[in-house]
């Protein structure tokens, strides 16, 4: 290879360890773990953000609020006309970069929720740096006040919320929330998380999942408690496990934990008449039993089978009673109607799919399969005193 051979492959060699020329050191950026929004009684519009103090990671106390020292986190917040205007606030006053890539939570305010979502949620998609997989939750009250809890388990209020909605709530994420806001048939929904207490005289803040807030287009029409919209759980794509205390009567109960959970939905129009056949398939354990009963015994089995079923068939109907009530189809009964009767879904439903909602009737049925009992048939306690 002659001289000038060597020098040119040397050059293209130099080219391409040349180095990053738009490389942004972690040092000068303000990394972004939570956000919430909320609306003021003015109409202008809060941003707060929740960022890491690294220097402080080490420190066993949090914090936030503004404030920093020992604290693990730092939370602030500013007011403008939008999202946007309040976010420059920020950054106006904050030495690092705002960097947005790695928040897993939005955190939308009660007030923002009833005024309606699509302004706030618009800003947020178009930030060049935004998750669409971050999970949106609404706060009962205002969301700085979320973001602001230092709970006892995690470093921060951020990801002990996205925790919690993975293992105990329905996760909702920017991307869900914008699909359902954009499609006829189905209507948004957000889990709810509050402040409370957790030891006695309010001497520290645990986070919690309280309810299930229901849209209508993109402002709230119900916030419900975990019990009276237990339903939602069997009509998600993912089933995430829960469990219940099934009485028997007065005095004895069992407690059931659902490991398995799916639903079909199969729409039928009889002479303009909706009606809904639905039809739950459950895998549930038993994991208390505080009765008499021999689980052994096939009867006891029936029974307890035949319980469960009226139970799960029970919360499903308060379920879709409530979205009749409020005009609200967080569950997308109105998109399996669109796959099944195209073209009256088209020409009848599609544009007043909420006012049809009240007149849907419903048939529900539920077929349980309960997998396992347990180490023992029955009450250990009880056995020792029979015996």
């Amino acid at each position: 290879m002659s001289h000038v051979a060597r020098f040119f492959v040397l050059l293209l060699c130099m080219l391409a360890i040349s180095g990053c020329w738009d490389r942004r050191e972690v040092n000068d950026m303000a990394i972004v773990i939570a956000m919430g929004m909320d609306k003021e009684p003015d109409g202008m519009y809060r941003l707060s953000v929740q960022v890491p103090l690294v220097s402080s990671l080490g420190a066993q106390s949090g914090g936030g609020g503004g404030t920093s020292g020992n604290k693990s986190f730092y939370v602030d917040s500013a007011v403008g006309k939008t999202i946007r205007d309040a976010n420059s606030v920020i950054q106006s006053r904050m030495s690092r970069s705002i960097y947005y890539s790695h928040h897993r939570m939005i955190v939308i305010g009660e007030r923002l929720a009833e005024e309606g979502l699509s302004d706030a949620l618009d800003i947020v998609a178009r930030f060049p740096e935004n998750r669409l997989t971050a999970y949106l939750v609404m706060s009962k009250g205002k969301a700085i006040d979320l973001l602001t809890v230092q709970p006892q388990f995690e470093r921060f209020s951020g990801e002990a919320m996205r925790e919690l909605i993975k293992m105990e709530a329905i996760p909702v994420s920017l991307k869900d929330v914008s699909q359902m806001l954009n499609t006829p048939g189905v209507d948004a929904f957000l889990p709810v998380l509050s402040a409370v207490d957790s030891h006695p005289k309010g001497k520290s803040k645990e986070i919690q999942f309280t309810g299930i807030a229901m849209f209508r287009k993109d402002k709230i029409v119900a916030v419900s408690k975990v019990e009276q919209i237990s339903g939602l759980r069997w009509f998600q794509r993912t089933f995430i496990p829960f469990s219940i205390a099934l009485p028997l009567n007065n005095k004895e109960r069992l407690t059931f934990e659902f490991t398995k959970g799916k639903t079909d939905l199969k729409p039928v129009i009889r002479n303009g008449q909706i009606q809904f056949e639905i039809t739950a398939y459950v895998t549930a354990v038993v994991i208390e039993n505080m009765t008499n009963l021999d689980l052994e015994e096939e009867k006891n089995m029936v029974l307890l089978q035949n319980k469960l079923s009226q139970e799960i068939n029970s919360s499903i109907k308060k379920t879709l009673d409530l979205m009749q009530k409020k005009r609200s189809d967080p569950i997308g009964l109105g998109i399996m109607l669109a796959r099944h009767y195209p073209r009256e879904w088209r020409e009848t439903y599609r544009n007043n799919w909420n006012e049809v909602l009240p007149d849907l009737t419903f048939q529900i049925r539920s077929k349980v399969n309960v997998a396992s009992i347990g180490q023992t048939t029955k009450n250990i306690t009880k056995e020792e005193h029979d015996e």
